[in-house]
């Protein structure tokens, strides 16, 4: 019968320790749906349309700094940062599309510029923080206005 009424008492108490966790899950994991973005850099629509980009391709190839496109018969293959980091590692940039990430690169020149809202891209140290350990060679995040509006 006591342990019934502390199990009862104990369950009251779920719905604030869930909210209390995801909160601190939230905080820790850099914002939960924005990371920071004092620790990427910020690349607006405005900036997209100056640049005269037509698909994601063209945006990210026109003005992400610091990272090496790489075609394949005029095909996307690959997104490295500049300079090797390891010669064992693979040195691919994560490509993340509205909180999905992106494996087919190719995808990307299926996306308009005009549908972009912003773009962050990602050091290494910033990746690994935000996104795990696989991305110590950054990440490039993509929100198109579908998602951000």
């Amino acid at each position: 019968m006591r342990t019934q009424r502390r199990l009862t008492r104990l369950s009251s108490y779920l719905p604030l320790l869930a909210t209390l966790l995801a909160d601190e899950c939230a905080a820790r994991s850099g914002g939960g749906d924005n990371p920071d973005p004092d620790h990427a850099t910020l690349i607006t629509s405005e900036k997209i349309a100056a640049s005269g980009a037509k698909t994601a391709w063209d945006a990210l190839r026109l003005t992400v700094p610091n990272i090496q496109l790489r075609e394949s018969r005029g095909k996307p293959a690959r997104i490295q940062r500049r300079g090797r980091a390891s010669i064992y590692l693979d040195d691919q940039v994560r490509v993340i599309v509205d909180h999905i990430r992106l494996h087919d690169l190719q995808l990307l020149q299926s996306i308009a510029a005009t549908d972009i809202l912003t773009i962050q891209g990602f050091n290494g140290i910033d990746a690994t923080t935000y996104y795990g350990g696989t991305s110590t060679s950054g990440v490039i995040v993509i929100t198109t206005r579908t998602r951000g509006s």
